[in-house]
């Protein structure tokens, strides 16, 4: 019998007026395309679930969202700071690590770039056009977002599933990886210098892209970062 991998959504959080916890159409549609089960996990408060939700789970999608307290890589919030609310970035913080922990096929995405960055002890840029400079329009807002051509670099699994070694992206974010943690290599940059993407060496499939792949899906290479993240998630499955 066929059987569809579950991969879990992290939630996104608006705190006000009245709680929610949410997860944008565009991530449910590339997984469920992709021939995933989409599954969406709420922020818990309390943590040691975590591992129970890993056990049900074949593969995790970290989606996008605010900036992570930059106390957590030696740093003072510069004044763009934009805080992501506490109950998430509790919850997030401790999934990342757990899945850095683990074997399970991981996508992060925009946020979810950067969350991954730091849990494996890496730091951010706070603000690229500060910090960088705007030779590359990194900030934009849905759905007005800029495009960037991004360099690919060879012998990666990034080059492998796009299959070129350079092409143009969405752009959403003001942070990025300023210097990655353990276990991590660059796999993407912009023409500023600006890292892009990110993977684990290896068999194990993780990585983290600044750009948004669930807002293009009319273009069959960023699809098939989620039917590759599908994929792992369904040989892990058989594997247990």
């Amino acid at each position: 019998m066929f059987v569809r991998p579950v991969i879990a959504l992290t939630s996104d959080v608006r705190p006000a007026p009245r709680p929610i916890g949410f997860v944008f159409e565009s991530y449910v549609t590339r997984v469920e395309e992709a021939g995933g089960l989409p599954m969406v996990i709420p922020p818990l408060t309390d943590k040691t679930a975590i591992p129970t939700v890993l056990e049900h789970v074949d593969g995790v999608v970290i989606v996008g969202g605010e900036d992570l307290d930059p106390a957590l890589y030696g740093e003072e919030p510069l004044e763009s700071h934009d805080p992501i609310p506490e109950v998430r970035a509790d919850f997030d913080l401790e999934l990342g690590r757990a899945l850095l922990e683990s074997d399970h096929p991981v996508l992060g995405v925009c946020y979810g770039c950067q969350l991954l960055t730091v849990v494996s002890g890496g730091a951010l840029w706070q603000d690229l056009p500060t910090q960088v400079g705007e030779t590359v329009r990194h900030m934009g807002r849905w759905p007005d977002l800029p495009l960037h051509p991004i360099e690919v670099r060879p012998g990666t699994r990034l080059r492998e599933l796009l299959g070129a070694d350079r092409l143009e992206v969405n752009s959403a974010h003001h942070q990025a990886p300023k210097r990655l943690g353990d276990g991590l290599v660059v796999s993407a940059t912009a023409a500023d210098g600006t890292i892009e993407a990110f993977e684990t060496p290896g068999e194990r499939f993780l990585l983290g892209v600044e750009w948004h792949p669930d807002l293009m899906g009319e273009r069959p290479e960023q699809r098939r970062l989620f039917e590759a993240l599908v994929e792992a998630g369904r040989r892990r499955r058989r594997s247990r």
